[in-house]
């Protein structure tokens, strides 16, 4: 029975369109309007919003980071919540993601530290 479960899993192709498929970390996404849809939601909360409060919950604990270092940060933490869907990508087009979701980071992370992080930790 086992043996079965884990060839079903093995099995799992571009076909599937259940948001629990999407967010199975065992199962590659793959390129269908449904599982990109899931990524660029998934990025962009985790830009705008996952990042940037995570990084303010430390700063309350460790002090105010600097500009440059938090900008830094929203864009490392957010390319490595991006690799970790791994999604199925020809190479050009996963460079393009990430310099895509790197900038867009970094400019959320720079408002976010302008319009929040400064004034709430100063």
């Amino acid at each position: 029975m086992a043996g079965e479960e884990e060839s079903a899993l093995d099995q799992s192709g571009p076909s599937e369109g259940s948001l629990g498929a999407a967010l199975d970390p065992r199962r590659r996404i793959y390129r269908e309007p449904f599982n990109e849809l899931v990524v660029f939601v998934v990025s962009a909360l985790g830009a705008c919003l996952l990042v940037p409060v995570l990084l303010l919950i430390v700063g309350a604990f460790t002090g105010e980071f600097s500009f440059v270092l938090f900008v830094a940060l929203s864009v490392v933490l957010e390319l490595l919540l991006i690799g970790g869907l791994r999604p199925v990508m020809k190479r050009h087009e996963q460079v393009g993601w990430m310099l895509l979701w790197g900038f867009t980071a970094a400019v959320l992370g720079a408002a976010f530290w302008e319009l929040v992080f400064a004034p709430v930790l100063a």
